[in-house]
């Protein structure tokens, strides 16, 4: 868990390699630092780039410096990979306080406006994931035993409630934080490696907002240069002669997919019209996707009798190893297809998947109502719909 709220960081922090005279400086005191090295460094496409490094004294104190024009994240770093995450601009003074030896879990860093609201997003952060953690606790020992349907939609509801208040105050902290580039991080936010906060298709405004801002404020930035760009390849899509790919997000009805099962009939996404849908890309190689067979199973067998279905698309090269997996996970009791092409899908390519798993929820007209619930996510979008 804390690594996740230090490394997602490195995700997007891809920064400048530029030279600058604009000096900035890092000082502080570690307890049990003697004798040990604190390094700086900068993010880089290529990985980490070191600033500075300095041997820490007999009185624990040290001091690093390094240049930018403009916003940047760095890395204290003690060890290989034992380190926190920064921001620095020009003419900064950063203090730090803090144990050597356990710096990720005890370390207190200030001096400027952009380490508060990092240090205001990473606490709450925290304490989300701190939340998930006791629920999924919660969840297991009571799924080791016997779990009733009362029991399942409580907690999954505490879940959404969770990840909810998580996203109202990240929506919060954009709104009034559109121009600090702790924004770029907090659209990158997971609560869990599959559940990011913000979700492209959802939360576009949000995204449009960040660069908006960022780019006016810092066009030099490759944080920002990367974000503007990828917001440009959204809103104009290269022409290209083959086949175009599309995302689909709410409110889209989305195109019928008709290819073979493993017996080798025909079976469309249209004939499943009246009912609600999760169209769900996998496949058998992808452990991710195998670890969700036991929530689509659950769910599955608590509300198909509302009408509930599934229709699951597989991204498999091998038939064997597609059929062996829909019998170990206990897939057998809704459609399946696959053309068996691997990334080059046909249904894959149409739908715009990069990654899997993926999936939308579709209403009884064919259209998408939520993209990519997965975990508990699902079970509290069906007893929405469903009512128990």
């Amino acid at each position: 868990m804390k690594k996740l709220l230090i490394l997602f960081v490195a995700i997007i922090a891809l920064a400048s390699c530029g030279e600058s005279s604009n000096e900035f400086i890092v000082k502080g005191s570690l307890e049990n630092s003697v004798g040990k090295t604190i390094f700086l460094s900068e993010f880089t496409q290529s990985g980490p780039l070191t600033v500075d490094s300095v041997t820490i004294g007999d009185n624990g104190k040290f001091e690093l410096k390094g240049n930018t024009s403009f916003p940047k994240f760095y890395m204290l770093r003690t060890e290989p990979n034992v380190f926190v995450t920064i921001i620095a601009d020009s003419a900064d003074v950063l203090t730090v306080s803090g144990d050597f030896i356990d710096f990720i879990n005890k370390n207190k860093i200030e001096g400027s406006k952009d380490i508060d609201l990092l240090n205001s997003m990473t606490e709450r952060l925290r304490a989300t994931i701190l939340q998930m953690d006791s629920l999924s606790q919660v969840y297991q020992q009571i799924s080791e035993i016997e779990m009733s349907d009362s029991v399942k939609a409580d907690i999954d509801k505490e879940f959404m409630d969770v990840y909810l208040a998580q996203k109202e105050d990240s929506k919060k902290f954009i709104d009034e934080n559109s121009s600090s580039m702790i924004s770029l991080l907090v659209l990158s936010q997971k609560i869990a490696e599959q559940l990011p906060v913000f979700n492209l298709n959802e939360d576009l405004s949000y995204f449009e907002k960040v660069d908006e801002a960022l780019f006016a404020a810092y066009p030099s930035s490759d944080d920002v240069k990367n974000l503007h760009k990828y917001m440009e390849q959204i809103k104009n899509p290269p022409q290209t002669q083959q086949q175009p790919t599309a995302t689909f997000g709410v409110g889209d009805e989305v195109p019928d997919i008709s290819l073979a099962n493993p017996k080798g009939e025909t079976k469309s996404l249209s004939q499943l019209r009246g009912k609600y849908v999760l169209l769900d890309f996998w496949a058998a190689w992808c452990s991710p996707c195998r670890g969700e067979s036991a929530n689509l199973v659950a769910n599955f067998n608590k509300y198909n009798k509302n009408g509930f279905e599934i229709f699951q698309v597989s991204l498999d090269k091998e038939k064997a190893d597609w059929v062996k997996a829909i019998e170990q996970d206990n897939l057998g009791k809704w459609i399946h297809v696959s053309d068996l092409q691997y990334w080059q899908s046909a249904p894959a390519r149409l739908y715009g998947i990069m990654s899997i798993p993926a999936n939308f929820l579709l209403n009884p007209e064919g259209k998408v109502i939520a993209v990519n619930l997965r975990g508990p996510a699902l079970g509290a979008k069906l007893q929405e719909l469903f009512g128990n």
